[in-house]
């Protein structure tokens, strides 16, 4: 009989006597053979598949894959068992399965395999939901079927089955904003030609008649400038090609206002066709706009009638105008930001209905509701892509949403990714305006069906969102609401039609991969007065999100909030490491009562929030931290030492991945950048893989990677790629070196997140939809170095990023790397049927290794400039001959001790130091490392107060304007915590955990360690406790239908038990080892 755990026996067993008991039963008496037969049910029960997913995902709707892959679990809990044999069963209908599989069934397929199996039946149909189970068979023929509801539902699958149209709002003071506004500079010099460093001071008087009800002023400029209204500072930009919006309806009074705008023209970038250049662009571009309280509007925009004057003169002249505002030989075509958008339709259900899906998307971001009621739960819809190539759609079943009779479909359309300045080029760098495109399918009762889609029969007006950027945050004025706009019998005669837009040439794509959502919420932990009435409220955390402010107060207050990761001496917000970021929800109470806001399409890295304007004094309950991001809610992983500090590590691990795993991996979630950096990502994608189940996310950004994928076969540096490079020229141009092409270990990441994915997933679809696009990676850069060292065709190369030694050798960093991706490139060709690609790619790798010993090893030992990083890489990629693998490791052992026993390496270093310290026979260095505490280490970011992980090694001291405190790069350590002092791994030969490894590296100075880890198969458990030379304890568990080798220390006249029992295991590399299968044990070495 099964065996099961006796805790589940006597709870279980208690349940049923007690349920018999309750129903006036004896069990003694009636049912002598209740508890028999519960056993044998309950072993049945144990051994059910469970966890069936498809695509990666639990019962996902909406999905466009036409070959479903098809994935689940057993929980069956007997010692050893594996499944023999599986059948998966696909039906057109909930009636039981797998008696009514009507659309297809696989047979009896003898296979181990649970993960990833593709759906091989008839085509599906666009709209269809299909149900599936699986029956499994063990070792001894013994069969289990699944129990659990499965299903999945396809999205639209053909361009054709879209009806819905792209439409937009005509927004009416766009036209007559940007009229008038001209690009102005000073008399008698070259705007197109200035010297860098240059200032010009630019002043327009405006004369304002009483208070209006809002006032913004809009500036851009080609260099860096501060703004100031009658003499207060308000506003400053560095380098940002696109308007900065400055709320200063507060600064201006009434009669005259003095608006003044210094503009310095910047310095050559670092890298870019203008690289070096003495000679700049100069200009600015401004529009003053007031809105009255009678809603009539006076502008006054940058013409003839401001005057300038360049630094260290002290006459004001008339400015000279220089271009009309969308020259573009000025900048990256500016546009005003626009308030976002209200659409509304109704329409009406007549018959009783059996299913509605809507299917939407847009370029911008949007919010739908129905009758008033919010359709799903995500926010930031759709994620970020290069809307250029690929927009995602999402799918929600709004049955439960629609009445009989009138109802009203509405949106909020807003910029979100796609009209904020991501690209540094200015706002609406793919093209404008927004658009939404939603398209709903009733089914009624009686078969009969109905679309109800976006087209020229909506309705269109402004929202009161008056402004809203991922960077800057938003503005909202809750005077500007309309009640009931979104529910039927709402009077929108007064609304404009809306418009056609363009219908843009892209991939329509279902999203399969949670969207943006809420994971968590954080209160305050203190609040305090700092200066000017200003309140800064500390939540304990650095996060990601927005927060839910509740107010009461007068009409048209203004209520302003600002999130920082930091703060000054003096308790204020510190805001400089945020740069162009403005980081500012601002809210305009409507009166009347408590009021709730939290803002639509934008977010915030922060830990502080500043609160001004708030009528009263403000307590801890005012605001709650909405955690946002794309993961779970709940980690795959836990984990606990004897050392706190580790502890620690982990928890800010797992905060940085929330803060950064929004929509795509960004590299920061605070300042102006916020970008999918590639070589951030893949340093960091084994231990985001450990800390959740990242599995759906990695192949949404996947497809990322491989749409920014140059004509000539080069990853790029971000991923989607919307940086301002000219990558595409001819080979070994600046353009093309200096641009598109991703640099080593960036680039790369384009082979390491498949591969991550593969090892930990057993996930072989994410090679073969990517495999194509990695060859060509690989390919680019053989044809760029055909001498084997990587020396060209590296882009920016940006090295060994913030090491605190930067003296590594760039092409020997670049060739190690090169090293690695071959060699992964080997191991998936191989787990792919790939025999000749695995040669070929072994072949590069024995012809690298040769070029590279040659260029770069010396007889003593030494690699390249000596540092930590050279010895690192050569070591971890096997570039040394073996009999000089001891010198290397002791010439990094030397330099980390003259270093004060401390790391010198960066971003492409770390990843390998403690793997290559202890597969060296150096674990206690590797430990003393980990342990540190002082500058440069882990443990001193978590020192000076940490609770995400930093940018820089010293965060506290470094550059300001480039200087992130949620930055998970260098968090890259957790995977070896998790494998090397958890000691939880998979094997290289068996992926995906499999074949697990269970090999805790032991030092004196950590004494316990406990770790599970939610595997694809199950929970994976290792608790160790003890010392390297004893006594030592292990416990274990291991998942149904997989194997475990486990690695116990050995020591001279030590006694191995096994559950009770003394056994004699084999030794191995100066190890006990012993070979399980699932199920649990306690190990004991005394």
């Amino acid at each position: 009989m099964t065996r099961i755990r006796s805790w589940a026996l006597c709870s279980s067993v208690a349940s049923v006597v007690n349920a018999f008991n309750y129903r006036g039963h004896s069990v003694d008496r009636e049912c002598p053979f209740v508890v028999i037969a519960w056993l044998v049910l309950t072993s049945s029960v144990y051994a059910a598949p469970v966890h069936l997913r498809c695509e990666y995902l639990q019962n996902p709707i909406g999905i466009d894959a036409a070959t479903p892959h098809l994935s689940w679990q057993s929980d069956n809990v007997e010692r050893n068992w594996r499944q023999a044999a599986y059948q998966l069963f696909v039906a057109s209908s909930p009636a039981p399965l797998p008696t009514n599989a009507d659309v297809w069934e696989s047979g009896k397929q003898s296979s181990s395999e649970s993960l990833g199996i593709a759906y091989a039946g008839p085509q599906l149909q666009s709209g269809k939901r299909y149900y599936w189970a699986v029956r499994v068979w063990d070792a001894n023929g013994k069969q289990y079927d699944s129990t659990e509801p499965a299903w999945w539902e396809m999205g639209l699958l053909d361009k054709q089955d879209w009806k819905a149209k792209w439409i937009a709002w005509n927004n009416p003071e766009q036209g007559p904003d940007e009229a008038g506004i001209r690009w102005i500079w000073a008399p008698g010099q070259n705007a197109l030609n200035v010297p860098a460093k240059t200032s010009v001071a630019f002043r327009v008087n405006a004369k304002i008649h009483g208070k209006p009800r809002d006032a913004a002023l809009y500036v851009i400029a080609n260099g860096n400038f501060t703004v100031t209204v009658n003499g207060k500072q308000i506003g400053s930009k560095k380098g940002w090609k696109d308007f900065d919006r400055e709320d200063i309806t507060d600064q201006v009074v009434d009669g005259k206002n003095e608006i003044e705008v210094t503009v310095t023209v910047p310095e050559a970038p670092a890298f870019g066709p203008q690289a070096g250049a003495k000679m700049m662009k100069g200009g600015l571009a401004a529009l003053l706009k007031v809105t009255r309280v009678d809603g009539s509007v006076a502008r006054i925009p940058s013409d003839r009638k401001w005057k300038s004057r360049v630094e260290n003169e002290k006459k004001w002249k008339k400015v000279q105008i220089v271009a009309e505002l969308n020259d573009k030989k000025m900048a990256a075509t500016p546009y005003l930001p626009e308030p976002a958008a209200l659409l509304r339709r109704d329409f009406s259900v007549s018959k009783q209905v059996r299913t509605a899906r809507l299917y939407a998307t847009a370029l911008g971001s949007y919010r739908l509701s129905i009758n008033g009621r919010r359709v799903g739960n995500f926010s930031l819809t759709p994620d970020f892509t290069d809307y250029r190539k690929r927009v995602l759609y999402q799918t929600y079943d709004v049955t439960g949403l629609l009445a009989n009779g009138k109802n009203t479909i509405a949106a909020i359309l807003g910029d979100g990714w796609y009209g904020s300045g991501l690209t540094w080029e200015g706002a609406h760098f793919f093209s404008r305006p927004n658009r939404l495109c939603a398209q709903m399918e009733i089914e009624y009762s009686d078969g009969t069906q109905e679309s109800v889609i976006s087209d020229e029969s909506w309705k269109a007006a402004q929202s009161p969102i008056l402004h809203s950027e991922i960077y800057s945050g938003e503005l909202y004025n809750a005077r500007l609401e309309q009640a009931d706009w979104n529910k039927s019998g709402f009077d929108d005669s007064h609304w404009q039609p809306a418009t056609l837009g363009e219908s843009p040439a892209i991939t329509l794509t279902s999203q399969m991969t949670p969207p943006v959502h809420i994971t968590g919420t954080l209160q305050p932990k203190s609040v305090n007065l700092v200066a000017n009435g200003a309140y800064v409220f500390d939540m304990g955390q650095n996060m990601v999100g927005w927060v839910t402010l509740k107010a009461t107060g007068a009409a048209g207050n203004r209520i302003r909030l600002r999130f920082a990761e930091r703060l000054n001496p003096d308790g204020s917000i510190y805001t400089e490491n945020l740069r162009n970021a403005d980081a500012t929800d601002t809210y305009i109470l409507r009166g009347g009562g408590e009021e709730t806001y939290e803002p639509y399409f934008t977010f915030h890295g922060f830990r502080y929030v500043e609160l001004t304007g708030y009528p009263g004094q403000p307590t801890l309950n005012l605001i709650v931290g909405q955690v946002a991001n794309s993961l779970p809610e709940t980690p795959t992983a836990k984990l606990s030492t004897s050392s706190q500090l580790v502890n620690e590590m982990y928890s800010i691990g797992l905060w940085g991945q929330r803060g950064n795993f929004l929509s795509i991996p960004t590299d920061c979630p605070q300042r102006d950048e916020r970008l999918g950096w590639m070589g951030d990502a893949g340093v960091f994608w084994r231990t985001g893989a450990y800390n959740f189940d990242i599995q759906s996310f990695s192949h949404k950004w996947m497809y990322d990677v491989v749409d920014a994928q140059t004509p000539q076969g080069a990853f790029t540096n971000v991923s989607p790629n919307v940086l301002p490079f000219e990558g595409e020229g001819t080979a070994g141009t600046s353009a093309w070196s200096e641009g598109m092409v991703g640099a080593p270990g960036w680039g790369d990441a384009g082979v390491i997140v498949p591969y991550t994915t593969w090892l930990q997933y057993r996930d072989r679809q994410i090679i073969e939809r990517s495999w194509d696009s990695m060859q060509r990676w690989l390919d680019f850069i053989q044809k760029a170095n055909p001498n084997f060292l990587r020396q060209k065709g590296v882009g920016p190369n940006f090295a060994d990023w913030l090491a605190p030694d930067p003296n590594t050798d760039k092409d020997l960093l670049a060739t190690a790397y090169w090293t690695l991706i071959a060699n992964m490139m080997s191991e998936m060709a191989d787990a792919t049927g790939r025999e000749d690609e695995a040669r070929h790619y072994a072949d590069v790798v024995a012809n690298i290794r040769s070029a590279f010993q040659q260029a770069y090893i010396k007889e003593d030992g030494t690699v390249g400039t000596g540092t930590q990083t050279s010895y690192v890489v050569a070591l971890y990629t096997k570039m040394a001959p073996p009999l000089l693998e001891p010198a290397l490791v002791d010439n990094l052992v030397k330099d980390i001790e003259t270093k004060g026993w401390h790391l010198s390496t960066g971003f492409l270093g770390t990843p390998f130091l403690l793997f290559t310290l202890a597969d060296h026979g150096r674990v206690d260095v590797a430990y003393r490392l980990l342990l540190n505490e002082t500058y440069p280490s882990w443990g001193y970011m978590l020192s000076k107060g940490a609770t995400t992980w930093w940018e820089r090694w010293n965060g506290d001291t470094g550059d300001p304007s480039m200087n992130s405190y949620n930055h998970y790069a260098f968090g890259s350590v957790v995977a070896w915590i998790y494998r090397y002092v958890a000691g939880i791994d998979t094997s290289l030969q068996d992926p995906g955990f499999h074949q697990i490894v269970v090999h805790p590296r032991l030092d004196t100075r950590m004494t316990q360690a406990r770790a599970e880890y939610d595997s694809a198969y199950g929970k994976i458990v290792s608790d160790w406790s003890g010392k390297p030379q004893g006594p030592f304890e292990l416990k274990v568990t291991i998942p149904a239908n997989t194997r475990a080798k486990l690695f116990l220390p050995a020591s001279a006249n030590a006694q191995v038990i096994q559950d009770g029992t003394a056994i004699q295991p084999q030794q191995e590399s100066g190890s006990y080892v012993v070979e399980v299968g699932s199920g649990s044990y306690e190990f004991r070495v005394q």
